[in-house]
């Protein structure tokens, strides 16, 4: 009994450190609103980027002739030549990028609030990495390419030739893959928020769906996907690695033992 009533306190501080390590969702909403405006001046340049992204874009596929890993056409043919996984890989690209993320994102602020910094922290150096890459290095993805007959599997399945969308595609910013990168964050971030449970490890088979469609549909090269996984990792990773030197949770920790 007394160790009980001795706990109660214990909770009511970690309970309201937990609330103070919480970020108020206006400023959040805000990091996405300015993350959106910078997307938006990237999509505003699609004419000016359109030569030298096909450019990059042959450039891709030629290195991936040379390695032997060229497997975009082919794949694209296959998947798209059977309506149903066609119709059900075109949906996937369409909705569980922005959906899984946010609910991820959205679960961590309302559960972990002591993981959440640094998951917000890691999607936002995701995504600017990523709307500089698609400023400096416009690619165009396969379905874009003139003479290549590759087919968008998005636009056949009735989303319009720019998929549509709250957010609107930029249509030269192939490389690095941001579904991919996002989806290696949401499995991360989901394991570190599942340690004891067995269904973290049906989390990793989200990345390798998400590859499959980004490949298949036409709108991305497998060395996206690879571009877009080491940027999520060197995201996270870096985010981790600058709380060694700004212990944040450290010092909510030696607040909560208080």
């Amino acid at each position: 009994m007394t160790a009980q009533v001795e706990a109660r306190p214990m909770l009511l501080v970690r309970a309201i450190t937990a609330r103070r390590t919480r970020p108020h969702l206006l400023g959040e909403a805000l990091i996405i609103f300015g993350l959106l405006r910078v997307y938006d001046m990237a999509r505003a340049k699609a004419e000016v980027r359109r030569l030298p992204a096909i450019g990059h874009g042959e450039s891709i596929l030629a290195i991936e002739r040379a390695l032997h890993i060229g497997v975009e056409h082919a794949a694209n043919l296959w998947v798209t030549s059977h309506r149903l996984l066609s119709l059900v890989a075109s949906d996937v690209y369409q909705f569980a990028h922005v959906t899984v993320t946010l609910s991820v994102l959205a679960f961590c602020w309302a559960r972990r609030p002591e993981l959440y910094r640094r998951a917000r922290n890691a999607l936002v150096v995701t995504n600017v990495i990523g709307l500089t890459v698609f400023l400096l290095l416009p690619v165009a993805p396969p379905r874009l390419l003139p003479g290549r007959g590759f087919i968008d599997a998005v636009a056949q399945a009735g989303y319009g030739a720019t998929h549509g969308g709250p957010v609107p595609a930029d249509q030269f910013g192939a490389i690095p893959s941001l579904h991919l990168a996002w989806a290696v964050w949401a499995t991360v971030i989901a394991i570190q928020m599942l340690p004891r449970s067995p269904w973290r490890y049906l989390c990793c088979l989200y990345p390798v769906l998400i590859t499959a469609v980004v490949v298949v549909t036409g709108n991305h090269y497998l060395l996206d996907a690879v571009a877009g996984t080491a940027v999520a990792l060197g995201a996270l990773a870096l985010v981790q690695g600058s709380e060694t030197y700004f212990p944040r949770k450290a010092r909510a920790e030696a607040l909560s033992s208080r």
